[in-house]
């Protein structure tokens, strides 16, 4: 059977279609994985998603749906995060998208999000005690992991995008910037109640394009690296190297990552602040996250109608 999964995120909206081998398993193989670039924090006003911004929403949804019926999947669904969650006309925006996209849109909530990255990035085998880390165009997602469970979670609401939008005047962050958008994280980590970033982790995950691209990024600079995990010096070198050998910095991200050229610093600058309130040393890569997750608890295994 084939399940089409989309991901309308803060900064793309991306469509995984799946081929379901043994559902009781968790046995599946990607066969589509497509994004299309929205932007869609960029259309959030005064805290409210602009008519322009539901447009562009309905646009690239309606595309993810007709890429996804030439596989001619049994099911398709479609999820929201952080960008039609934190704002002031949540339910007005997603029943405009429904309406024009003509779909059923499923909005996730803070712990929903956290939790079904931890089921996908978990999918392959149990992961060690440790943090996962999901940094997405809106929001960032830290979930503690002890013996195989999720026992805490948090979702900051600051991720790569909506810091551009908010700190930054250029395509980089100048130091000054990054600085702020540092310190806004701080706050956020600071003033969370939730215990998810309290402590040091002994291992620590990530999952997400943002994540991925910076290790990917680094794995092109530094001979021998590996694009599946990336250290805690790397990542302080790279936040370096964005001022002090900044055309490298560029090159490498237009390679690797063109599309993130403008929020990749600032992804760059919340995991640096994440890796010292954890005090962790390497981040692991996963190769499945929330979308993957939705797919198992959400589609896979929800309870069978008598």
């Amino acid at each position: 059977m084939k399940y089409a999964v989309i991901d309308v995120g803060s900064n793309t909206v991306r469509l995984c279609v799946y081929d379901v081998l043994c559902p009781e398993k968790r046995k599946f193989k990607t066969i589509m994985n497509r994004k299309i670039m929205a932007g869609l924090a960029a259309y959030i006003v005064d805290g409210a998603f602009s008519d322009e911004g539901i447009a562009e929403a309905i646009l690239a949804v309606k595309k993810c749906i007709k890429r996804a019926s030439y596989l001619s999947p049994d099911r398709i669904d479609v999820f929201a995060t952080a960008v039609l969650r934190n704002i002031s006309n949540s339910a007005q925006a997603i029943a405009a998208i429904e309406q024009g996209a003509g779909c059923t849109i499923s909005l996730l909530s803070n712990a929903d999000e956290a939790h079904l990255g931890f089921v996908g990035a978990s999918s392959r085998g149990t992961l060690d005690d440790g943090a996962l880390i999901d940094i997405g165009g809106g929001s960032t997602e830290i979930t503690v992991i002890e013996n195989g469970i999720d026992v805490a979670r948090t979702s900051l609401p600051q991720g790569s995008l909506s810091s551009y939008k908010r700190f930054v005047g250029d395509i980089l962050p100048t130091q000054n910037e990054i600085s702020a958008i540092r310190a806004s994280v701080r706050r956020l980590i600071a003033a969370d109640k939730t215990g998810a970033c309290t402590g040091s982790a002994q291992e620590l995950y990530g999952v997400g394009g943002s994540i991925r691209a910076l290790s990917e990024v680094n794995a092109w600079v530094v001979p021998g690296a590996s694009s599946e995990e990336i250290m805690r010096n790397d990542v302080n070198r790279m936040l370096r190297d964005v001022v002090g050998h900044r055309r490298a910095f560029i090159d490498a991200v237009l390679h690797v990552s063109p599309e993130r050229i403008h929020t990749i610093v600032c992804g760059l600058a919340i995991l640096v602040e994440v890796f010292e309130e954890l005090d962790g040393e390497r981040l692991r890569i996963c190769d499945r996250g929330v979308r993957e997750g939705y797919l198992i608890e959400r589609m896979l295994e929800e309870p069978k109608s008598k």
